[in-house]
């Protein structure tokens, strides 16, 4: 399984659009993609402009259908002016540990 770790710090006067966007992102990308088995966002404790992005696909043509979206798209094109800070980073999933 693929895992995607996004960190976007957002410029103050764009948190809200950014906050509506990704909602619309979120609930885009879990209607259509099946290969998407997660996608959750948390916000930062000390820094609430600071937004975690943690999504989980199925495998590799999961991970190249949401590459694909058209939502995405349109957020990494608003996401040019509203980010001020960004990190991205790629991993593979453990299988579960039981206990």
């Amino acid at each position: 399984m693929h895992v995607i770790l996004v960190k976007w710090k957002i410029k103050p006067e764009h948190v809200a659009a950014f906050e509506r966007t990704m909602r619309e992102h979120i609930a885009a990308t879990r209607r259509t993609e099946p290969g998407c088995l997660q996608f959750d966002v948390a916000v930062d404790k000390d820094q609430p402009r600071t937004y975690h992005l943690f999504e989980v696909y199925a495998d590799d043509q999961a991970l190249a259908d949401h590459a694909k979206s058209p939502t995405l798209a349109a957020l990494r094109e608003s996401g040019q002016e509203w980010v001020e800070e960004r990190s991205y980073a790629t991993a593979t999933l453990w299988p579960r540990i039981p206990g």
